[in-house]
């Protein structure tokens, strides 16, 4: 299995303690409609060129911007198709060959999650917009259960995107896991290889990378707690480890860079002060043993 950090700032790229980890993916997102605004089509060329400087892969996933958690309005189809494809075109020429069609698609943040169809839409133009690209077709948080009935609950949220996307059989779909439920619940993958098992119902070849994962420091219902983010930095190895088998082939943790673990989300494993969170320790016993 692959492993890589992403992370949304290219710093990283010149921190001695990330450059002797030997990573050669890393993950970004950027908002889909980025290349309307200068300055954040720049940052995001900034974060390639740096990355590619530095012989690393980038997989970019589009994603929405919330405010204070709400959800923007979902984007048309025309518009997705405009945005996107000038993103394409400003990365594609300086190495991105790999593209997520939204990020955390099922998360109440994003304008997708009560929306599975249009996702699949989404997915059927970035296909059309980036051929031979490597596209990861749904990108799914595993929250709630089995029996939970929630259109964002994994299991609604995936059968009504894959009905909608009507996959050949024979199809490779790559689809990306967030498995924060099972890294909090315990040390097994449950709900994650019971969204495999449910992907594999409809699409027996579909492929798999947790394209986002780790132990968190800090959210919006949890106070700051870096022993707890060790503990979820473990779980996140050991349980990627379990689901290779399963046709899991990368693993990207998020993030590198940390805030002031106050903020509505902070999983970094480097201080704002330039100092490492205990996590970081675990990282580096771990990551030498996944290849790429």
């Amino acid at each position: 299995m692959t492993f890589g950090i992403g992370n949304q700032h290219a710093t990283m790229f010149d921190d001695p303690r990330w450059q002797s980890l030997g990573l050669k993916t890393t993950r970004v997102f950027v908002p889909w409609n980025a290349a309307a605004d200068p300055k954040v089509l720049k940052w995001a060329t900034d974060y390639v060129t740096q990355a590619r400087a530095n012989g690393v892969s980038v997989l970019v996933h589009v994603t929405g911007r919330a405010r204070d958690g709400v959800a923007e309005p979902l984007p048309s189809n025309a518009s997705y198709r405009k945005w996107v494809g000038r993103l394409i075109a400003a990365l594609r020429p300086i190495g991105v060959e790999a593209w997520g069609v939204w990020n955390e698609a099922n998360h109440a943040t994003q304008p997708t999650a009560l929306h599975p169809g249009r996702a699949a839409s989404y997915t059927r133009d970035l296909v059309s917009l980036c051929r031979g690209c490597t596209i990861v077709a749904a990108d799914v948080l595993v929250q709630g259960g089995p029996t939970s009935v929630s259109i964002t609950s994994y299991r609604p949220w995936i059968t009504k995107y894959l009905a909608a996307l009507r996959p050949a059989r024979t199809s490779r779909l790559l689809i990306g896991l967030h498995n924060y439920g099972d890294l909090i619940v315990g040390t097994s993958p449950d709900r994650t290889l019971d969204l495999i098992r449910v992907v594999r119902k409809t699409v027996p070849k579909a492929r798999f990378w947790i394209t986002e994962s780790g132990g968190i420091a800090a959210s919006h219902t949890r106070t700051c707690d870096e022993r707890r983010q060790v503990v979820g930095q473990r779980r996140m190895f050991a349980q990627a480890a379990k689901l290779a088998p399963f046709g899991v082939e990368r693993l990207y943790a998020y993030s590198w860079t940390a805030l002031d673990c106050t903020n509505r989300y902070d999983s970094g494993l480097i201080r704002p002060d330039g100092t490492a969170r205990p996590a970081l320790a675990i990282v580096q016993a771990w990551a030498p043993r996944f290849v790429g």
